[in-house]
């Protein structure tokens, strides 16, 4: 269940799971980090530039979004990526359903979520890598291929650096975007080298990657999770019994 916003969703997966349901949950880091005061900026496109769905909650609701990836709740973190410039989403200016609806994260998710959880001892560092990583690569059934750094896995590695620290700004990030929902925000904690099939393709700064690099990565069907539903519904399965 994708981009848990706020309490009522996460009291629904941690009533399924605690029923013995194989539920998983995801949250985006913007609703971990980013909350619903951004919508009464007086500045319109400042707000606009918030717009996305779900939207941003109140504190309330990211504490407990917290609190849910510490208990194992929610497993994985995403972004959902999908961001507009200032002149795109203007497109709504006088109707707000025409607002483009989206905003962007995905170059920064690594480093809030160490800084935001790490470093403040929210998460370990085991769990920052499972939430960041392996849980996502077991759930779609891609580990250890992915999500592992093992022998036999592909060599996708970040290297990370808990000491140094960044200003995340629309004005040095690497996206071809106007707006970052994170703007002003240090984080300390960042990866200076990233590796991908073996082939480093960022370094401090400097993107390396080759156009037409990427390789088509099979998922095989029903992932260990579904053996283990069928067996349980085997179990429960009513006997006819033989009363001759």
């Amino acid at each position: 269940i994708v981009h848990n916003s706020c309490i009522e969703s996460l009291q629904a997966i941690t009533r399924a799971r605690n029923e013995g349901q194989r539920v998983f949950g995801e949250v985006l880091a913007g609703h971990l980090l980013v909350n619903d005061e951004v919508y009464r900026n007086p500045d319109w496109d400042f707000a606009a530039a918030h717009v996305m769905s779900p939207p941003f909650r109140s504190k309330e609701h990211q504490d407990a979004l917290w609190r849910g990836l510490q208990a194992g709740m929610l497993q994985t973190t995403a972004t959902d990526h999908c961001c507009f410039c200032a002149p795109q989403k203007r497109m709504g200016h006088n109707n707000f359903t025409q607002i483009p609806n989206g905003t962007g994260g995905v170059e920064d998710r690594m480093h809030v979520l160490w800084h935001h959880g790490v470093n403040s001892g929210r998460l370990t560092m085991n769990e920052f890598v499972a939430i960041t990583s392996t849980n996502a690569a077991k759930i779609f059934n891609i580990y250890p291929r992915k999500g592992s750094i093992s022998v036999g896995a592909d060599a996708d590695i970040a290297i990370w650096d808990p000491t140094k620290e960044r200003t995340i700004s629309k004005d040095t990030h690497h996206q071809n975007v106007d707006f970052n929902i994170f703007e002003g925000m240090t984080v300390k904690g960042i990866n200076t080298v990233t590796i991908s099939q073996g082939k480093v393709v960022y370094q401090d700064g400097d993107v390396r990657t080759e156009r037409g690099a990427g390789r088509y990565v099979d998922r095989p069907t029903f992932a260990p999770y579904y053996d283990a539903v069928n067996r349980r519904r085997e179990a429960k399965t009513p006997v006819a019994g033989n009363r001759m």
